[in-house]
């Protein structure tokens, strides 16, 4: 349980040969990630982050702005989420031809509060402005990047089994089956 504060990465990551928990600035989060933000384009295999691959520790006050790529469990800040995040923003392009895909937050099963993602959003299951797939809370955030899938596709969650509460989408959403503004 390390911490990084005030930090930043700029360079592409591309890191598709069987990398999993790959992020813009730091692989795998069980800590502190605060005032921080990642600017290059990142590429990975399963949870997959502008900014952190798999966090399960606190990302606070932090930004990702690179495109990403690839892999399934995607987001513009984070891949997969069982801690929390919270005042982040990611403004990067998402876009893979798999499964739990979000502008901000791939897969969550923690919390998301006071958070943003600007974004387009492409995928093919689970895919959400926000966050693709959310099993647990998503608070007074919003998303406003075009979002398109083809199965379980939303402005703002793409699948949601937990709770979404004072959040707002504005985008315009494509998708075959089970898609909601």
């Amino acid at each position: 349980r390390g911490t990084v504060i005030n930090s930043s990465a700029s360079g592409d990551l591309n890191s598709t040969s069987g990398s999993v928990r790959v992020g813009g600035l730091v692989g795998r989060n069980d800590g502190t990630v605060s005032n921080s933000s990642a600017s290059g384009a990142v590429d990975g295999l399963t949870s997959v982050g502008g900014l952190v691959g798999t966090n399960s520790g606190t990302v606070s006050n932090s930004s990702a702005s690179g495109n990403m790529g690839d892999g399934s469990q995607v987001g513009g800040l984070v891949g997969s989420n069982s801690g929390n995040v919270s005042t982040s923003s990611a403004s990067g392009d998402v876009s893979t031809d798999t499964l739990d895909v979000g502008g901000l937050v791939g897969i969550n099963d923690g919390t998301v509060s006071n958070s943003s993602a600007s974004g387009a959003v492409n995928g093919s299951k689970y895919v959400g402005g926000l966050v693709g797939y959310n099993g647990e809370t998503v608070s007074n955030s919003s998303a406003r990047g075009a979002v398109t899938g083809f199965s379980a596709v939303g402005g703002l969650v793409g699948f949601n089994y937990g709770t979404v509460s004072t959040s707002s989408a504005s985008s315009a959403v494509t998708g075959f089956g089970l898609v909601g503004g």
